[in-house]
């Protein structure tokens, strides 16, 4: 059981009581902690909670906060209480807690916020939603590439405590272009008369932006960096985005990529959390995505309906047809599953279609030759003649090869139509394999 949840009793008997030692209670908690406590509350509790915290601690728990409790919090506590926290709050994840607020209530906000905090939040929220300029914080360490180590290492003493990382310093000439970035680690093991320019390294990954935020975690990944540059088109540094953002962008377009894999859709509020979408809303998202199925899936009663003549002579036959449409849907969604995580990745292009193509057909080809012979056998004990044994089994074998080549396809031709190819659901891919075999 976690720290938060064995402690919730006790806090609830306090908020009931209206002590005054509630904050004190809850003052040696870690931010995650206490924002795990304040989601496990009863509603009526967490606003109490969360006004009883002094600043520096209530904007420490506003940066872990997510789903409900962070929408009650945003739209229930009072702005002269939320301005000061925000002050204390990183730029970009003051940017990310503003997204999540009406423009009225946002306004409010930002009046009660310091000028220079609340200026730097509008800069920001002018840039693209889902972009590095969203992500980025703008305050971060710089030095000049002809400062020595010494004079680097006393000018880190003097820095801004609110600059959100040291652990790579970037070298800004005096035109204030990006011209390098050094680790801390390597300035504290050089020659306190070193200069700058001779220890920097001046080939570094840099973005814009506009890049999209999912462009700018594969590159973190890609070059295992701590941090990344963000500069305008003359080089000059915007800010920077560190690991901790890309980990929320990676949670962000896992979580998106499988809604569209359930055929659910990833809208702004599904994103947020279960409970953040409400019944009715619930259901209108996934109706328009059922009613999509459910279109094409009258394509698989309308095949059956086409042979409904012969189904009648051989009545054994439509038997093993929930068999041959889960089989191949089953198929079908296993390679559209892994096809997609490799276009997402980067493992996987458009140039290599071939080869994906020929591996998947090749893959379907043998699962289907597996599963015929189970499929032959399964006929025999049901009491099937040879020859209908035998057409369950190669039908098996046909449509595990069909399903494998459709589902390594249609991905590559979403992406090639620039379409997210996780919008090619598993239920779609499913629906038209089944549908289209059966015509065949």
């Amino acid at each position: 059981m976690s720290l938060a949840k064995t402690i919730a009793p006790d806090i609830e008997e306090l908020i009931r009581e209206n002590s005054p030692d509630l904050a004190a209670a809850v003052s040696e908690l870690h931010p995650a902690d206490l924002a795990e406590l304040l989601e496990d509350l009863p509603r009526e509790d967490r606003l109490v909670l969360f006004e009883a915290l002094p600043p520096e601690k209530g904007a420490a728990v506003l940066s872990e906060l997510k789903g409900e409790a962070l929408r009650q919090i945003l739209h229930q506590a009072s702005p002269e209480k939320l301005g000061p926290q925000l002050d204390r709050v990183p730029g970009d994840e003051v940017t990310f807690l503003l997204e999540h607020v009406s423009q009225r209530l946002r306004e409010a906000l930002l009046a009660k916020m310091s000028p220079r905090d609340a200026a730097e939040a509008k800069r920001l929220l002018r840039y693209e939603p889902r972009t590095a300029g969203r992500l980025m914080s703008e305050k971060f360490a710089r030095m000049r590439p002809e400062w020595t180590v010494a004079e680097t290492l006393e000018h880190l003493k003097k820095i801004d405590p609110e600059v959100e990382t040291i652990q790579t310093i970037y070298a800004v000439d005096a035109e204030g272009h990006l011209v390098g970035a050094v680790s801390l680690r390597k300035l504290f093991l050089a020659p306190p008369e070193k200069r700058v320019a001779d220890l920097m390294d001046r080939r570094f990954a840099s973005v814009r932006a506009d890049t999209p935020q999912e462009e700018v975690a594969n590159l973190v990944s890609k070059y295992d960096v701590f941090a990344i540059p963000v500069v305008d088109d003359e080089n000059r540094p915007l800010g920077i985005v560190t690991v901790d953002d890309v980990i929320d962008v990676l949670n962000e377009e896992v979580t998106e990529d499988v809604l569209h894999m359930g055929g659910v859709g990833a809208k702004e509020e599904v994103m947020q959390g279960y409970f953040a979408t409400s019944p009715i809303r619930n259901v209108r998202l996934r109706f328009n995505w059922l009613l999509l199925l459910f279109a094409t899936e009258t394509l698989t009663g309308t095949v059956l309906r086409h042979f409904q003549d012969e189904l009648a002579k051989v009545v054994a036959l439509s038997f093993f047809i929930p068999l041959l449409i889960g089989t191949g849907g089953n198929s079908g969604s296993q390679t559209v599953t892994t096809i997609v995580r490799g276009l997402a990745v980067g493992e996987i292009r458009l140039r290599d279609f071939g080869r994906v193509f020929a591996r998947e057909a090749g893959s379907g080809l043998v699962l289907g030759l597996l599963l015929g012979v189970v499929g032959f056998g399964r006929a025999l004990l049901w009491g099937s003649h040879t020859a209908l044994a035998m057409t369950v089994g190669v039908s098996i074998l046909v449509i595990c090869t069909w399903a494998n080549a459709v589902g390594a396809t249609i991905p590559m031709l979403a992406t090639l139509f620039r379409i997210d190819p996780t919008v090619m659901s598993a239920p779609l891919i499913a629906t038209l394999v089944d549908g289209v075999f059966l015509g065949l």
